[in-house]
């Protein structure tokens, strides 16, 4: 219990403000006190790259505040504790300078076209694909088709990414699941099985060419919008 109340006395504090900020002597008093129980030292799991980046430490604190206040209980960091804390990682590192964060992604192209629609090939009556683009231009796509014994046959594409402004590709899933007819519907039935990747090529508005792979088998088929 007293070394508890120690470690909240500890905590307690770190909400006034520091007397001066990169004093690593400070820092190291504040990393002792809340990091070094997940963190380690010399310190290990993310906190090294904090070394003289402070900002990099308030990113990463304000993506798990929930998980180590589970630990530590409740705490926060001032701007200029932070620098002592980032201050004291570099002395204990030896790194002069900080690891910038990567960059982050950038974002998936815009499509030209909204291709929500159901899919076929006119010359093979019997399978399509309805595609359903959200106002996140993410695609989800269920495919209808047949096996080789002529049993229905369900695959989706429950979302994915543009490459480029007229390609989308993604995850292809085969689904299985209890009939229509079963007196009560079992959701443990359904079944998602990850097969392989499909890619969807728009050739125009209207035209395009359904790529997708089932355990290694790669098939492409030519598809237009189903007229009505």
């Amino acid at each position: 219990m007293r070394r508890y109340a120690a470690y909240l006395l500890a905590i307690g504090t770190l909400s006034a403000p520091a007397a001066f900020a990169q004093n690593a002597a400070n820092g190291e008093t504040l990393y002792k006190s809340i990091c070094i129980f997940c963190h380690s030292l010399p310190p290990v799991g993310g906190a090294e790259l904090g070394a003289n980046n402070p900002a990099l430490i308030r990113q990463a604190i304000n993506g798990l505040v929930p998980a180590m206040e589970a630990v530590v209980g409740p705490f926060h960091f001032s701007d200029a504790q932070l620098a002592d804390i980032a201050a004291y990682i570099g002395q204990v590192t030896g790194s002069p300078t900080s690891t910038p964060p990567p960059p982050p992604p950038s974002p998936d192209p815009v499509p030209a076209h909204d291709y929500s629609d159901l899919w076929w090939n006119a010359a093979e009556s019997g399978w399509g694909i309805n595609l359903v683009q959200h106002s996140s231009n993410n695609i989800f796509g269920v495919m209808y088709t047949y096996d080789s014994t002529r049993r229905p046959l369900w695959f989706v594409l429950p979302g994915g990414h543009w490459a480029t402004v007229n390609q989308f590709t993604g995850t292809w899933y085969q689904v299985v699941g209890p009939s229509y007819a079963a007196p009560a519907f079992d959701s443990s039935a359904v079944h998602l099985t990850q097969v392989g990747t499909a890619t969807i090529t728009f050739f125009d508005e209207n035209t395009a060419s359904l790529s997708f792979t089932v355990n290694g088998v790669e098939t492409l088929k030519n598809i237009t919008r189903q007229p009505y």
